[in-house]
């Protein structure tokens, strides 16, 4: 921050030092100018206009407001790498200089800084505006390169330049606000002229066509009435169909408490099947242990009695050997050979039955063979019964219910006719007659009669009707078809004559299929097209030819919204086409060739409204298909696993024989080999048997008998024990058993009734089901019906108060027929009324809004034009006055100095035009340098360059004493002057400048006359450069002044 304080009065925004460094030809130099006149003088190259260009550059300045360099970089001293401004400017009475600080480089990047603080540039500028610096006006900074461009100024531009180096940018900006509005002004009043001229021209083209119009309006009321009626009408079905979902309600109701009535009834008996479930696995367990304990019992007795057997061997033979003992003491030898003989034949048996049986490890590997392959079996066998048992459970609980579910799915669809059928009667009470006539007497026609083509036509998906019923008229969807005129003849005087069913129509049609050009709807995919309207239904060859000869709908093309957004693209054959959601008409002129085209948004069908859902149908008819398939498959998978069962059951008897055989084989090679040990047993006794004492072998033989009977006791006390427990558990496992057949006979009947609540409760659900897919259709139906219904009303009920017709619906019938009746009757008023051309409404209605527009727009331009004329009075009132006091003081001033001169001068405010003509406005510089001529305006061409010069200074000295800027800079203005005006001019400056408190000026000259006046106040400086010259803080300025007396010659 700066240390000087402006205690001087020195204007705000005046320079105290100018600092160069590396600026131009400068290396390192400061300057500090006086308040008043500065002076600054030297040869020419040796840097004065630099202190011109460092003032711009340093305050934002543009180095095109210099004249010389387009980039700063260039400004860079020669052999350096950046340069840097400092200039130190005075603030208000009593407040610290400020320092402003500019650094830049070869790369034209510029950083600035206020009292050595970096800040952006926007910072700086706003202080130099607040100091009122204006370095870009050349009345206040007038380098040497532009004081040629002074001359060269109009004056208007002379005009901007004065007030905004006297009055400050206020002056301009109310300058600028004038011009805008004068210019805003003239466009208004052309505009203005404009639209009356072509308002007048469009109310007399009106007033051809109006009696045209009064009759196509007359005719529009009509169809206003009987669309009003078609409103009505929407309000009557919707109120119909309102019933009708009051009706599927209730019914809804009493199906839901069906179904919950069953299902009531089917969780107990779930709950008890689930108990009788758990039992059984129980009883199974129960008797499986119990039969485990049998069999272990069994195996016990059986142990014991084979005991009791050996004991009871045992005795026969102590008594047997007792005997064979002493008949062999009586006998021996005999015996002995005897004995021999039949353990041969006993060797015998055993080697042939041996061979038979086979010996002990082959049966034990045969037997645990059996074993495996019976455990196998069975295991197989369980397999297979649970496979039976799932492939029966999911047959009767899944694939037939399913199918009973389709098939109820396909019966309720294919149900759409008598649904039609049921709105037909709604619709049209004779046409419904006349269809049962017709089903109860078509033997009396000889070719194909078909009902009405809203029964016949069906549609590949269900959103198509609506195409079709918006191209076909009701009175065709509810029409008779026949093949033969004498038919169709005899048919009306059938019911109309005879029958007294008046409204009935009738159209007769070729049979056979239509040939049709092909068509490729893909070369109008594009644009979004995917489907001709005659793909989209099905129904007799004769309707569909009827309707495609009567409406060509093998020509409408249906697209979707990308079609809507291109529909100016479609090619002009086709004049009649669908998008997603509207009706294009496209008519051609006759008379002009014109094509106009016509849009209107598709309404939900209402005739067609239930449609057979072929692809939703064909998928039922597939399903029920694939599940009578899988049904079959689970029959012969059942099949299959029954004869596995069998062939398995075959086998498990086969291989329980073998083992049976095989057992009975080795009990007899058991006792065989028993009566070969005893046999054995007995030879060796014969043959070591020593003296035979009759008495103690007697003895010795009842001890081991009686040894034997005891054990057998004792083993008859454990079979009784054994046989009761066997007898306790064979009786519980009888009585398992029983309970066991009980709990599963008592399961199947209970599962049975299951079975029987669950179908009853599918075929409830299934009536559920339908009647809520019927109330979710009347629900949609009747929720479209009020939505269309209150689109047409403007979202109102007819029970609000604000309905919008509400007094036309009182005067309109409340039945259907009797509307519908009304309506037709408006119709055929309306038919006998000629249609006349849409596009003249449009024209006309078109012709209306513009000419009411105009009329807006005249009135506005009006207003605006009077708001502009005050406004720019307003200004004018604020801006020209002072600026005439202006111009009346710098004219005397100019004017007194060109007489002091010798010469004339004036300057007067040039308007260019009318008083309003603000952007003409300017300032007027007339010279005269001779006595004999007139005042001339200032220009290039009229003038010398010493005269433009002169002129140009004696200007920016008649602003030096109006100025509000704080300083001003001329650059050689002297140049091209004769000595006698450059001296006046200087004698003038000097006043000027330093007699009045007037703001710091800066001239800058390469040389002055001799014995020019100069006064205290006036500062000289003078550039000198050159290699032999010192440094300028070398320069003693006190001593030199102290010595010069010393240097006169």
């Amino acid at each position: 921050m700066s240390t000087i304080k402006n205690d001087t009065g020195a204007k705000p925004g005046s320079i105290y030092r100018i600092a160069l460094q590396n600026f131009v030809t400068y290396k390192q130099v400061e300057l500090f100018p006086g308040p008043s006149l500065n002076m600054i003088i030297g040869p020419n190259g040796t840097g004065k206009s630099t202190f011109v260009c460092a003032i711009i550059l340093g305050l934002c300045g543009k180095t095109s407001v210099i004249g010389r360099a387009k980039k700063i970089s260039e400004y860079v001293r020669s052999g350096c790498q950046d340069s840097t401004i400092e200039i130190e400017l005075y603030q208000q009475p009593g407040q610290r200089n400020v320092i402003i600080t500019r650094n830049f480089n070869l790369n034209d990047s510029s950083t600035w800084s206020i009292d050595h603080k970096t800040v952006r540039e926007k910072q700086v500028q706003e202080l130099i505006a607040l100091l009122n610096i204006q370095v870009d006006n050349l009345c206040q900074l007038l380098p040497q390169d532009r004081v040629q461009d002074f001359s060269k100024m109009d004056p208007q531009q002379l005009l901007r330049s004065t007030l905004s180096a006297v009055n400050g940018q206020q002056s301009v900006n109310q300058l600028d606000e004038l011009i805008k509005c004068r210019d805003q002004q003239r466009g208004l009043s052309t505009k203005l002229d404009n639209n009356a001229q072509l308002m007048q021209e469009q109310i007399r083209l009106n007033e051809r066509l109006k009696l045209v119009i009064d009759a196509m309006k007359q005719r529009k009321e009509i169809e206003q009435q009987i669309e009003i009626c078609e409103k009505k009408k929407l309000w009557i079905e919707y109120q119909d169909l309102r019933e009708k979902v009051v009706e599927c309600t209730n019914d809804k109701k009493e199906a839901v408490k069906l179904y919950n009535s069953h299902k009531t009834k089917m969780e107990p008996l779930e709950k008890v099947i689930e108990k009788a479930k758990s039992d059984i696995s129980s009883l199974e367990q129960q008797k499986l242990r119990t039969s485990r304990e049998v069999d272990t019992l069994k195996d016990r007795v059986k142990e014991a009695m084979n005991a009791v057997h050996t004991h009871e061997y045992t005795i026969k033979d102590i008594e047997a050997s007792y005997q064979e003992k002493l008949e062999r003491y009586k006998n021996r030898e005999r015996e002995l050979e005897e004995a021999r003989v039949k353990l041969d034949k006993l060797m015998t048996d055993k080697t042939r039955l041996e061979e038979k049986v086979g010996d002990d490890s082959s049966v034990r590997m045969d037997l645990a063979e059996l074993h495996k392959s019976i455990t196998k079996t069975n295991a197989a066998l369980e397999i297979l019964k649970k496979q039976k048992l799932d492939a029966q459970y999911d047959l009767e609980n899944n694939v037939i219910p399913q199918i009973r579910l389709y098939q109820n799915k396909k019966r309720n669809l294919e149900d759409v006719n008598v649904k039609r059928l049921e709105f037909l009667n709604s619709y049209s009470e004779d046409c419904y007659k006349a269809v049962l006539w017709l089903r109860k007497n078509k033997d009396m026609f000889q070719a194909p009669v078909y009902e009405p083509m809203m029964l016949e036509i069906n549609f590949t998906d269900p959103k198509f009707a609506r195409y079709l019923e918006s191209t076909v008229p009701a009175r065709d969807l509810v029409a008779f078809t026949f093949e033969s005129t004498q038919d169709m003849n005899l048919f009306l005087q059938k019911v109309r004559t005879e029958g007294n069913l008046k409204r009935i129509n009738a159209i007769c049609s070729q049979p056979g299929k239509i040939n049709t050009p092909p068509r490729d709807i893909q070369q109008l995919s594009y644009l979004g097209f995917y489907t001709y309207l005659i793909d989209t239904i099905t129904g007799p060859d004769a309707i569909i030819r009827y309707l495609c000869k009567q409406y060509s709908i093998h020509r409408i093309p249906i697209g979707n919204d990308h079609t809507y957004n291109n529909s100016g693209s479609v090619p002009n054959d086709i004049t009649y086409f669908y998008t997603e959601n509207h009706r294009f008409t496209v008519r051609v002129s006759a008379y002009s060739g014109a094509k106009s085209s016509s849009t209107i948004e598709i309404r939900p069908a209402r005739l067609l409204a239930n449609t057979v859902d072929v692809d939703k149908r064909d998928n039922y008819t597939a399903q029920i298909e694939n599940f009578e398939k899988t049904a079959q498959a689970h029959k012969n998978k059942i099949k299959v696993l029954d004869t596995k069962l069998g062939t398995l059951e075959g086998n498990l008897n086969e291989l329980n024989t073998r083992r049976k055989t095989i057992n009975e084989g080795i009990e007899k090679v058991k006792a065989i080999s028993s009566q070969i040990r005893l046999q054995t047993n007995k030879i060796r006794d014969i043959e070591n048997e020593p003296f035979f004492n009759i008495q103690q072998e007697r003895d010795r033989c009842k001890k081991k008998q009686r040894n034997c009977v005891i054990k057998q006791c004792k083993l008859h006390e454990e079979i009784c024990n054994d046989l009761k427990n066997l007898e306790t558990k064979v009786l519980n496992g009888q009585m398992w058993k029983v309970k066991l057949d009980f709990k599963r006979n008592a399961i199947v009947q209970q599962e049975s009734e299951l079975r029987e609540l669950k179908n009853e409760l599918r075929n409830v659900q299934a009536t559920l089901e339908n009647i809520e897919n019927t109330l979710a259709r009347a629900k949609s139906t009747a929720k479209e019906k009020l939505v269309e219904a209150k689109r047409s009303c403007a979202n109102k009920l007819p029970h609000e108060a604000d309905f919008p017709y509400k007094k036309e619906f009182d005067k309109l019938p409340s039945d259907l027929n009797s509307l519908q009746e009304h309506c037709y009757e408006m119709q055929t008023r309306m038919d006998c009324m000629d249609k006349g051309d849409e596009q003249i409404i449009k024209e006309y209605e078109e012709r209306e809004k513009m000419i009411a527009k105009l009329k807006t727009e005249v009135n506005n331009s009006s207003d605006m034009n009077k708001q502009l004329v005050g406004k720019m009075k307003k200004i004018s009132s604020q801006w020209l006055p002072p600026l005439l006091v202006l111009l009346g003081d710098i004219n005397r001033s100019f004017g007194n100095m060109f007489a002091k001169m010798g010469c004339a001068g004036e300057i007067k405010l040039d308007k260019g035009g009318g008083d309003e003509d603000y952007d003409k406005y300017g300032i007027s510089v007339l010279v005269s340098f001779r006595q004999s001529e007139q005042l001339q305006q200032l220009t290039r061409h009229a003038q010398s360059g010493g005269e433009r010069a002169l002129s140009t200074a004696l200007y920016l000295l008649a602003l030096q004493q109006l100025t509000t800027v704080p300083f001003r800079c001329v650059d050689e203005i002297n140049q091209g002057m004769d000595p006698i005006n450059e001296r006046k001019m200087f004698s003038l400056l000097v006043k000027v400048t330093t007699e009045f408190d007037n703001a710091q000026y800066f001239l800058l000259t390469p040389k002055l006359l001799t014995n020019l006046e100069y006064n205290a106040k006036i500062m000289v400086h003078t550039i000198m450069n050159g290699k032999a010259i010192m440094n300028y803080r070398k320069w003693k300025y006190n001593k030199f002044i102290e010595n010069a007396p010393n240097y006169n010659m």
